[in-house]
């Protein structure tokens, strides 16, 4: 079972990243650092500020969710996730229509946008450790005395701060190496290296010095991760500390009209740019019409030279159903491998790899390593799956995973023992969830397919653009008919990406239903 995941790596992986570092390595001496670095620094300090965002606007979020039980808890939740699920373009896109109007292209619609993406890793991640902290103590000291903000910064606060670590670091991370965001909302102060690194490849085509700016990213993408990895592994030692608690009634005016207003609050945030997205896409300068969603079937009707615009949504769900197909049965394979042979656990350590490498490397490294004579791919459609499979292998294992790891292995030696096969025994055991969490798992990486922009935006050709490529090559162009277009596309993207994640929560209760 090992054997195809790693040659995916090899393939996928490992060559576009040596094609990366044999490029940097070779004219090393030739390149001018000092732009580089100044990205880097100006990328850091967006990064930063769009973190610190994050954690001070989801921390109140993660408390009410984790902490007490209301009605309409469930529905705030998955809302909040909605976002993270969601094309970096759209969203990009959406707060340019509900901002344009009042800030101009730059750092604070480029900070909101990323506050509004990762807003679901912070009430995510914190809030799974929240739930489980001790609510005796918090009770202890307002029996003591302390108000309820006392009692959260002398008592919560410090039980949290491993894991607030570990979230601010893979949001740092999503900030720091954005670019749709950046593309679509920034200006020339706010570029991030992953940006550089689509400049230098596409106009300039200056690929040494790209696959420097690609490999400082690398050095500081590892180094945030790293710091975030220890900050995890103090939280997992604090574990004998915590334990699953039950949600709270909420008690007290106060505390009913906090949780409202938080829960209120967080659904306009993430309602609102949704809305004005949609609204975009039925608006021109004399009021509501349907002339964009019209042009979505016409073929180069003034909108764009990339073709029909409706095209590029069929491209996209052709790269998806295959990055799905691919994914799923290297990232089902990996996962399987960790329990039933030794060598799965490094194959695991490598196929999760790519979640510190940014996508902007991986297409470089892709254009190098097979979007040129003699091997050029571009031409078969299957350079842009591999990069998306590469991409969302990563998700599919975080998902079969611990499902398989949770799964009685009583099954498997009672299968045995009753003369079956190991292989006959072991997908007797693990065979019937393991369908469903395939499935669940395939169309995750479907999602990450349709959104993903930055490996496309080096590998996409001009004839046959993905959705977000199309949104962003749109937006370059004057006039409301290319930006009413672009909403209608961006609303149809929201809707596909949707029907996917409600079909993987089907899946996964039906899941449980089977267990």
């Amino acid at each position: 079972m090992w054997v195809f995941p790693a040659l995916f790596l090899c393939i996928a992986l490992g060559l576009p990243l040596a094609g990366v570092l044999r490029n940097s390595l070779s004219d090393i001496s030739a390149v001018d650092f000092s732009p580089q670095f100044g990205i880097a620094v100006t990328a850091g300090g967006q990064a930063l500020i769009s973190t610190i965002g994050a954690l001070l606007i989801g921390l109140p979020i993660a408390g009410i969710l984790a902490t007490y039980r209301f009605r309409g808890r469930g529905f705030v939740q998955a809302l909040v996730t909605v976002p993270f699920v969601l094309p970096t373009v759209v969203i990009a896109l959406a707060f340019r229509e509900l901002f344009g109007s009042l800030l101009s292209p730059g750092l604070a619609l480029v900070v909101i946008a990323h506050i509004y993406i990762n807003l679901a890793v912070v009430v995510r991640i914190v809030g799974a450790t929240w739930q489980q902290l001790d609510p005796r103590m918090v009770v202890a000291a307002r029996s003591l005395g302390a108000s309820p903000w006392r009692a959260f910064l002398t008592v919560t606060l410090p039980q949290l701060k491993a894991v607030l670590a570990s979230a601010a670091s893979i949001v740092f991370v999503f900030c720091f190496t954005s670019l749709g965001v950046v593309l679509v909302l920034g200006n020339g102060g706010t570029r991030t290296l992953e940006t550089q690194i689509l400049r230098q490849t596409s106009l300039l085509l200056d690929f040494p010095t790209a696959a420097i700016t690609a490999l400082l990213q690398l050095i500081v993408v590892s180094i945030a991760l790293l710091l975030g990895a220890r900050a995890s592994m103090n939280a997992t030692q604090n574990a004998r500390n915590l334990r699953f608690t039950r949600l709270s009634v909420i008690r007290g005016i106060r505390a009913r009209t906090y949780v409202f207003l938080v829960a209120i609050a967080a659904c306009i945030f993430v309602i609102l740019p949704l809305i004005s997205l949609a609204s975009g896409s039925l608006r021109d300068s004399h009021g509501w019409t349907l002339q964009w969603w019209q042009s979505l079937t016409e073929l180069d009707a003034g909108t764009t030279r990339l073709g029909s615009p409706l095209t590029a949504v069929v491209t996209s769900v052709k790269y998806a159903v295959i990055t799905g197909f691919i994914a799923g049965v290297i990232g089902v394979l990996a996962a399987m491998s960790v329990l039933s042979h030794r060598l799965g656990r490094a194959i695991l350590v490598i196929a999760l790899a790519p979640l510190g490498i940014s996508a902007a490397t991986l297409g470089l490294g892709f254009m190098l390593a097979y979007g040129r004579p003699p091997l050029d791919l571009r031409g078969a459609d299957l350079l842009i799956p591999l990069a998306h499979s590469i991409v969302a292998v990563p998700l599919v294992i975080a998902v079969v995973l611990p499902t398989l790891r949770s799964t009685d292995q009583r099954f498997a030696v009672a299968a045995s023992s009753l003369g079956a096969r190991p292989t006959r025994a072991f997908f007797t055991a693990y065979g019937p969830i393991l369908r469903i969490v395939a499935f669940a798992a395939a169309g995750l990486a479907a999602c990450v397919s349709l959104g993903e922009f930055g490996a496309a935006s080096f590998l996409a050709r001009s004839s046959s653009p993905t959705t977000p490529v199309q949104i962003v090559k749109l937006l370059q162009r004057p006039g409301d008919q290319s930006f009413g277009v672009a909403c209608a596309l961006a609303v149809i993207l929201v809707l596909i990406t949707l029907t996917l994640v409600a079909a993987i929560d089907a899946l996964s209760r039906k899941r449980w239903v089977k267990v």
